[in-house]
């Protein structure tokens, strides 16, 4: 992991794309379709996070900076524990320097209908948030980094694993050398107990509520569900991603 993720070189630009921002603050614009999610967008923004979930899960944004040479070191985890129920993500950020890192966690969990005008079986558009900021050291920073390459990041091959929104899963996505790695792992195919690097973000962020616990390992699991090409982006209950060498599609 040490090689993976190791340095940062530069400083992450914030200057939003104007059209994006146009669009993620429309309401019906957010109902009928979905926009990118740039660095000056605000994942804590209920309509945004609706106009831009699957952008944001796949870290557009971030792979734009990695391509540039600007998002060295740069790590992006989302925790799915039934997404209706709760959501977690965790943006991990280099300073300069690369001795310090800032690293801000977010839980979205379900909210009143009424605080949000949208429908309530869309992705994450009734959803409130919870976040909190916490300075990393550097010795932090690589605890966390080798717990994930403990757990396979940047070693495996999941090509084809769909992630259901009603399963558990957890996704992390890391810059380095301009390149991009994904890991995936999900509660319909492995045990999301055996994991190391959970526990490590847990005891590293100042969220005090607990991480939700996952299916046991020997919990009955369900086959996949038939969905059709339409079904992938459906503005319903049910939504999945999959992935495609290290992108969600």
């Amino acid at each position: 992991m040490r090689k993976i993720i190791a340095r940062v070189v530069s400083k992450i630009a914030t200057t939003p794309t104007v059209s994006c921002r146009i669009a993620c603050v429309t309401l019906a614009t957010s109902l009928l379709a979905g926009c990118a999610f740039t660095q000056g967008s605000d994942i804590s923004n209920p309509v945004t996070r609706k106009a831009s979930w699957f952008s944001y899960l796949n870290a557009d944004d971030l792979r734009v900076a990695c391509s540039a040479g600007d998002a060295e070191g740069r790590i992006r985890i989302i925790y799915n524990a039934d997404y209706y129920k709760e959501v977690r993500s965790f943006e991990i950020q280099p300073k300069t320097g690369f001795d310090q890192f800032d690293m801000v966690s977010r839980v979205f969990g379900p909210a009143e209908v009424s605080q949000i005008n949208v429908d309530v079986n869309a992705p994450l558009g009734v959803f409130g948030g919870q976040e909190a900021t916490d300075t990393l050291d550097r010795d932090s920073y690589l605890r966390l980094t080798d717990a994930l390459q403990a757990d396979g990041f940047g070693y495996q091959d999941r090509d084809g694993l769909r992630l259901h929104s009603d399963d558990y899963y957890w996704i992390v996505i890391g810059c380095s050398s301009q390149n991009v790695t994904l890991a995936a792992w999900t509660s319909a195919k492995d045990d999301l107990r055996a994991l190391g690097f959970p526990a490590v973000l847990d005891e590293l962020s100042s969220i005090e509520r607990d991480l939700p616990q996952p299916p046991a390992a020997g919990a009955v699991k369900q086959p996949d569900p038939f969905y059709s090409k339409n079904d992938r982006d459906a503005d319903s209950r049910h939504f999945y991603r999959t992935v495609r060498g290290n992108m969600l599609r």
